[in-house]
């Protein structure tokens, strides 16, 4: 099979002839770990260790703020910066964090812990009004790399054969975005004293949405967009079912409908924690897919399997499994791939970044395993949930309540 069949056989509910071999993400406290046990500095560590597969090509479209603000330090001193981002949210973050992150959330991935969050652009309608119209256009000129021309047939040639993917953190999704432009509280307060407000930018923001997607994809094709959304703790979803209902779904019907009409069959909601009660409406509104399954939230890919078939499932390996033993490594694939390869409409990945209780040998050992996993067939394994008992979690990186762990 090319990537492209792989790909769509499995989100049709069909055997492939493998499982796409997936990639790891991790903090860079574990870099630093996995440096110092053995593997080579500067390198990518899943080029080291064998994973990810040339299967996907992503769209490099943005739909961020352009431009964006000019990253802005407010108050320093020995321990902590406080700054005003590239997405106009003012925080204050540790130094050590804005050191490795230069302030930026885009580089989110490089902190260690939650910043504490001060102050977001949109305070009111004006205040919308003003930051949409000024970074918010629709000019393809200003979100497309400036090589498009030249490079986009190229990039046409090579979608006949890959997976075309689209994902833009943090401002694509409409809980996670508009968590962005106002902050969690003054996101939900809001909900309740300016519902107006909420309406209008959900609505605002999915004809921008479409309106670039409309043009873009007269250029090129695209299979799968994810929307970032963050929009569960550890035992419950941020909001409720009826707030869902009430403020998001609209909007979500229109844009999972808007982009299927433009020819993106699979539209996915990348969320932390647990979002369970959320899927029927999310389902009900468009949505195909869900990631990463975060197993210490209840989000076991098994049973997400029985009772959402519909859905295409992404992640769900437990990574406090990979900071054990082997024996807990190996009990933990066999299930995951069991479910793979017995059910389909399952992409098998670890369920958040890696932290550096994980160590270089057990990655080693998982990607090995996991590797030889993907190539075989219906491998004989059961899909009894498992429940290591390692607790530690990467934060969301998002601003608004922490996630579990924190």
């Amino acid at each position: 099979m090319t990537a492209r069949e792989r790909h769509e056989a499995i989100r049709a509910g069909e055997r492939p002839d493998h499982i796409p071999v997936a990639g790891i993400a991790i903090w860079e406290e574990t870099r630093e770990r996995w440096e110092q046990e053995g593997m080579p500095r500067d390198v990518n560590p899943n080029v080291v260790l064998g994973l990810g597969e040339n299967d996907r090509l992503g769209l490099p479209l943005n739909l961020n703020m352009v431009p964006p603000f000019p990253v802005e330090v407010l108050a320093e001193d020995g321990r902590y910066v406080t700054v005003r981002d590239e997405n106009g949210i003012t925080k204050r973050m540790l130094r050590t964090d804005f050191d490795r992150s230069g302030g930026l959330m885009a580089k989110a991935g490089a902190t260690s812990s939650m910043s504490q969050w001060l102050d977001f652009p949109v305070k009111d309608l004006a205040s919308w009004e003003a930051l949409r119209e000024e970074r918010f256009r629709v000019n393809l000129a200003e979100r497309l790399p400036s090589d498009w021309e030249r490079t986009r047939m190229d990039f046409r040639q090579r979608a006949e054969t890959h997976w075309v993917t689209y994902f833009c953190f943090p401002l694509f999704g409409l809980f996670g975005g508009l968590r962005q432009l106002r902050g969690f509280e003054g996101l939900v307060f809001a909900m309740a004293d300016q519902p107006a407000l909420i309406h209008k930018m959900a609505n605002d923001l999915v004809d921008f949405w479409l309106s670039v997607f409309a043009q873009v994809l007269q250029q090129v094709r695209l299979d799968e967009v994810t929307f970032f959304e963050d929009m569960a703790s550890t035992k419950s979803p941020l909001l409720s079912p009826a707030a869902f209902r009430e403020f998001l779904a609209p909007t979500y019907r229109r844009l999972c409908g808007g982009l299927a009409d433009l020819g993106v069959a699979h539209r996915c909601v990348d969320s932390d924690g647990n979002v369970q009660p959320l899927l029927p409406d999310l389902v009900a509104c468009g949505v195909t897919g869900i990631s990463p399954c975060e197993v210490q939230s209840g989000m076991d890919a098994g049973l997400l399997r029985q009772h959402f078939p519909s859905l295409t499932l992404h992640g769900g390996i437990d990574k406090r499994a990979l900071a054990q033993d082997r024996d807990a490594i190996d009990r933990e694939l066999d299930r995951r791939l069991a479910t793979a390869w017995l059910h389909s409409k399952y992409l098998p990945a670890p369920d958040h970044s890696l932290p550096p209780d994980v160590s270089w040998e057990n990655v080693r050992y998982y990607a090995e395993r996991y590797r030889q996993g993907c190539y075989l067939s219906a491998p004989a394994c059961t899909e009894t949930p498992q429940q290591p008992s390692s607790n530690r979690t990467r934060s969301s990186h998002g601003p608004g309540p922490g996630r579990a762990g924190e």
